[in-house]
């Protein structure tokens, strides 16, 4: 499956969404909601990457619907699609028109100085190619660059236009349809230039290969504009074009430059055509005190078809080609985006998910008060005997198969391996072993490791050796929510994510002290926001905030 960029914005501004529900509540009804797409969509026969797209088309339109009439009827990938569009055919017909005015001008005679030939090649011909093979250049460079994907000034680019003009453009929007509806309420439209504002870092590799299709195809009117122009002044008058140079430039010099040019289309054109002669090149040197009184018409008009020739070759096909290239490259792109990040996991997680998780918290603490369960710490959960209880005492119950009994609460494992980096020794093994069946039950992680920590970089790289971190994905970070980011712990995972998890996925969770009977965070506990705030601005997609739920 490769999804466009558009559906990637869309699916991750609706995550977005779902990760804040506003209640708990909320929360239960998209996971509700999601396990229901799964079990439509017959997920149990379809790989993640297609779960992830069935979900996407179903939340788009229960998204429209939710907006209702009067709702802002928008998503952040149809709003980008729309932009694309209209940036689009605004470069094509800016490309275009400057093209076709400054050749239709260059090439305007008046019967005194013919055009001067090396001027015109050097303006619409010589400068196009160069610009073409600094471009390949630089592809070919990238691979042995130690920065990230595309030339920085480019990417500079791509983060000025996309990430901070297009926001503005959308808050004008927002400021008028607030004006017009009276509502101090945020709306879709505030979430969607908050998601494209914090989704900066994340999105520029794929937003490269856009930005050079729309470069690209100024440039390629540009050039076919001036072409068109060309054209036109030789149809339908008379134009004379001669060469002059200070320099010692001896005409069979620029005759030998003359057929190095035209050498792709040499072979297959007539020789009247292809490019001027020995004999009309020297016919067509001007020289100011000599004028052009001598100069014979067809040596004067006989470099038209070189130049245009010139231009369909070094200026107008190289454009095509950089076009072409882009769609690839933007496809090759698409491709590698990684659906295993976490934010995608939750959503595999929640759609494969047979319970909800309520009074998970109860349960886990009812099972350190057992004298069974001390018996056996590696268990996951206790069982859960519903028969002595009556049929409504689980307000919320788990969905299942007809004919399928609920016997314990504890949820089908998928065996997905995660470490657990406990700082400070009141992490014991105690709060590490509820923190484990939590983060099995909520997030069904198999917590294969709980490594003690000193938040001393050095120390702890000593620890987290390859043969720890083996097929462990994601490393959760854990955080009492109480303690505040300050410098030294935000700079502390800035340096463990960048050195020892370069390619892991970090979860900084959020609990309550480990002495607390529940250790689960509200959905709008303020320290909890602060946290998510501070790790989004650190800028890495792969590092984010998850907590335990209550």
């Amino acid at each position: 499956m490769t999804l466009r960029l558009s559906d990637i914005m869309d699916l991750d501004y609706l995550l977005t969404l779902d990760d804040h529900p506003g209640s708990r509540a909320a929360g239960l009804k998209a996971a509700a909601r999601d396990r229901d797409i799964f079990r439509q969509a017959d997920g149990a026969k379809m790989t993640d990457n297609a779960l992830i797209e069935a979900w996407l088309s179903y939340r788009r339109i229960l998204y429209f619907d939710q907006a209702g009439p009067k709702g802002y009827h928008r998503l952040p990938g149809q709003v980008f699609n729309q932009m694309f569009a209209w940036t689009a055919r605004g470069m094509a017909l800016a490309g275009g028109l400057s093209g076709l005015a400054l050749a239709y001008g260059f090439l305007a005679y008046h019967g005194v100085r013919p055009v001067n030939v090396a001027l015109f090649f050097f303006v619409f011909v010589l400068v196009p190619a160069v610009f073409f093979l600094f471009f390949v250049a630089g592809l070919v460079i990238q691979p042995f660059r130690r920065s990230g994907p595309g030339p920085g000034m480019f990417f500079a680019v791509v983060s000025r236009v996309l990430f901070d003009m297009v926001p503005s453009m959308l808050k004008r929007v927002r400021m008028k349809v607030k004006t017009e509806s009276s509502d101090p309420e945020p709306s879709r439209l505030d979430e969607g230039i908050l998601f494209i504002r914090t989704k900066k870092r994340e999105y520029q590799p794929l937003f490269f290969w856009p930005l050079v299709m729309l470069v690209s195809l100024f440039a390629l009117f540009f050039s076919a504009g001036a072409l068109g122009g060309t054209l036109f002044r030789v149809t339908f008058s008379d134009v004379a074009f001669g060469w002059q140079s200070t320099l010692a430039a001896t005409p069979s010099a620029v005759h030998d430059l003359v057929s190095l040019v035209s050498l792709p289309w040499a072979a297959w054109m007539p020789d009247s055509l292809a490019g001027p002669t020995l004999e009309q090149v020297e016919g067509t040197r001007i020289i100011l005190k000599q004028g052009i009184a001598a100069l014979a018409t067809e040596h004067l008009t006989s470099w038209w078809p070189f130049l245009c020739m010139s231009m369909v070759c070094y200026a107008v096909i190289p454009r095509l080609l950089i076009i072409g290239g882009a769609i690839l490259g933007h496809r090759t792109a698409l491709n590698r985006f990684d659906f295993h990040q976490p934010r995608f996991r939750r959503l595999i997680v929640r759609m494969k998910s047979p319970v909800m998780d309520i009074g998970l918290e109860e349960n886990t603490a009812a099972r350190h008060h057992h004298p069974e369960a001390k018996k056996t710490p590696k268990a996951r959960g206790p069982v859960k005997d519903l028969s002595s209880e009556p049929a409504d005492a689980n307000p919320h119950p788990a969905p299942q198969q007809a004919g399928q009994d609920i016997v314990q609460s504890k949820p089908a494992s998928i065996g997905t391996p995660a470490v657990v980096l406990a700082p400070g020794p009141a992490w014991d093994q105690a709060a590490t072993d509820r923190v484990s069946d939590l983060l099995a039950r909520q997030f069904f992680l198999d917590v294969r490791q709980v490594i003690p920590i000193d938040q001393d970089l050095d120390a702890d790289a000593l620890v987290l050796g390859t043969d720890v971190l083996d097929g462990a994905d994601p490393v959760i970070f854990l955080q009492e929510v109480w303690q505040p980011p300050i410098r030294g712990i935000l700079h502390y995972l800035v340096q463990l994510k960048q050195g020892v998890l370069q390619d892991k996925n970090l979860w900084v969770l959020l609990t309550q002290a480990p002495e607390e009977e529940n250790l689960g965070v509200a959905d709008r506990d303020v320290d909890a926001k602060v946290w998510q705030d501070c790790i989004l601005k650190l800028g890495h997609p792969d590092m984010l905030v998850e907590r335990i739920r209550p």
